[in-house]
């Protein structure tokens, strides 16, 4: 009886795994575009002090900024919502590849070292890297910058540049209006910054930081990606180059730095 009993159980077991054989195998994992889709919803990381990127508004603490308006428009494009992530700007792509959100919409410069990790969109904006100093500071060229008390904001196109350049007396930040705030008070002599940024600052309070004239490298700056989010990439671009195409980007270029800064396809 119990011989028979086996038998019956592994012809059954052969029958239930011939049956899985025939069976359609289960759905891969949705990409990250599929999800997005499916939820209605993109999460987007940024370090929400990067003014006028992506900044807390003076009085209600909303997130104003060109990222901010720009990201708005592509999710509405999209047909999706999107969820601004606040994040520690050192992290960031530590965060972004660990799944934390799903892309970075924060003027970040596309670089040779962020490659290596992450991937970018096509260029949004044509930027570069300069340097800022008080109104009456003595300091009229970016020749000679090595000697001086410099600071810049950790992890930054900013820092990436003080090393590319070789300059050994560099404060680090956490954000950037600490750095402002200690050249205010003498601590630094320049801060080494993109200028769109800078051009912020010296607005914000005219007459106390000047730009000095020139760049001390070129700057781009792109959406941030984890590299097998191809779907998501070609979606971002679609919508990047018709926003370009019909001028919305040079609008919104306009308004948070009186100029078209737009990095247009060539």
């Amino acid at each position: 009886m119990k011989k028979i009993v086996s038998i019956t159980l592994i012809l059954m077991l052969m029958l239930s795994l011939a049956g899985c054989a025939n069976a359609p195998a289960e759905d891969a994992e949705m990409s990250t575009w599929e999800r997005i889709q499916d939820e209605g919803k993109m999460v987007v990381g940024l370090d929400d002090t990067f003014a006028p990127m992506g900044y807390r508004e003076e009085g209600t603490n909303d997130l104003i900024g060109f990222d901010i308006d720009m990201g708005n428009e592509m999710a509405s494009r999209l047909g999706i919502e999107i969820e601004w992530q606040p994040t520690e700007w050192k992290g960031v792509m530590g965060s972004l590849n660990s799944k934390k959100f799903d892309a970075i919409i924060n003027g970040m410069s596309v670089t040779e070292d962020r490659e290596k990790e992450i991937d970018f969109t096509k260029p949004y904006i044509n930027a570069g890297i300069g340097a800022v100093v008080v109104a009456d500071s003595e300091i009229d060229s970016l020749d000679g910058l090595a000697d001086m008390l410099v600071g810049t904001q950790t992890g930054s196109s900013g820092a990436e540049a003080c090393e590319t350049l070789g300059y050994k007396n560099v404060s680090f930040y956490d954000q950037y209006p600490n750095a402002f705030q200690d050249l205010s008070i003498g601590r630094i002599d320049v801060i080494v910054v993109d200028a769109t940024t800078a051009a912020h600052f010296i607005d914000t309070k005219p007459g106390e930081y000047r730009m000095i004239e020139g760049r001390l490298v070129d700057d781009n700056y792109a959406i941030g990606l984890r590299k097998e989010d191809d779907q998501l990439e070609a979606e971002f671009n679609r919508v990047l180059l018709e926003m370009k195409e019909d001028g919305t980007l040079a609008t919104i270029s306009t308004k948070w730095f009186g100029d078209d800064l737009i990095a247009y396809e060539k």
